[in-house]
């Protein structure tokens, strides 16, 4: 049985709250969990020290073999972040997260997109939340002129039948369930969206690890749709193709 290929993590201090999710914290959670590999950041690029947030994840990765950089890319520095993009891709980063919750910025954001059309020429992939109404449609409609794979992160229950009919009409884009609650959900996700389209993120350690696995190992799927949901489908998002 293959290892769990987390897509969705993070280290570093959130300034939005009184906690330290630091990177012993992450590899603690990574261990225990026997995680294959995990792609991470640091939250320091999140607030204003992109680059060198950036750096701080590309250390991290290069001292824990567990570990791969998803890069922080803000487009409110529009000057410099297609240069930022290319420099990480240069040093082996093909993930790149975007925080516009945080950074204040809307998802009709022209540098956004212009951002997103050089990932595109990388051939690197987008992680992009989605976590209210409209959210993933409008991400999916403002992206589908590109060939860039975008992972959808933070839906929940509530808006599960948006993500399903964004995933089922757009071949690019695919999301996670670290927030799922409800019956059925990765089954509903998986039917409805398609089975290779949903992939783990647990988004540890900001939240528990556990939650989403333990719904992966109860569902009511295959063993086949199981180790996509935990590894596979994680490995065609990054086109690696499945092990």
């Amino acid at each position: 049985m293959a290892g769990i290929i987390d897509m969705v993590t993070s280290f570093g201090i959130d300034r939005t709250r009184e906690s330290d999710l630091g990177l012993d914290s992450l590899l603690s959670v990574l261990g225990e969990h026997e995680v294959e590999r995990a792609y991470t950041c640091s939250l320091h690029a999140v607030w204003y020290t992109g680059p060198q947030g950036n750096d701080e994840t590309l250390r991290a990765c290069e001292a824990h073999e567990v570990l791969r950089p998803a890069a922080v890319l803000d487009p409110r520095r529009y000057f410099d972040q297609q240069d930022e993009a290319r420099r990480c891709f240069d040093r082996g980063c093909s993930v790149f997260r975007f925080f516009p919750h945080q950074q204040g910025w809307p998802f009709e954001f022209l540098p956004f997109i212009k951002i997103c059309e050089t990932l595109a020429e990388l051939g690197a992939r987008a992680i992009v939340p989605a976590s209210a109404y409209g959210e993933a449609t409008r991400v999916a409609h403002l992206l589908a002129h590109l060939e860039l794979p975008v992972l959808l992160i933070g839906g929940g229950y509530a808006n599960i039948g948006e993500l399903m009919a964004v995933l089922a009409e757009f071949p690019t884009m695919h999301c996670d369930a670290h927030v799922q609650d409800g019956p059925f959900a990765l089954e509903g996700l998986m039917e409805r969206g398609g089975e290779d389209r949903v992939i783990f993120g647990s988004n540890s350690p900001e939240r528990e690890f556990l939650a989403p696995l333990l719904m992966a190992r109860h569902a009511e799927l295959t063993d086949e749709q199981r180790r996509g949901y935990l590894h596979d489908n994680a490995l065609a998002f990054l086109g690696e193709g499945a092990a």
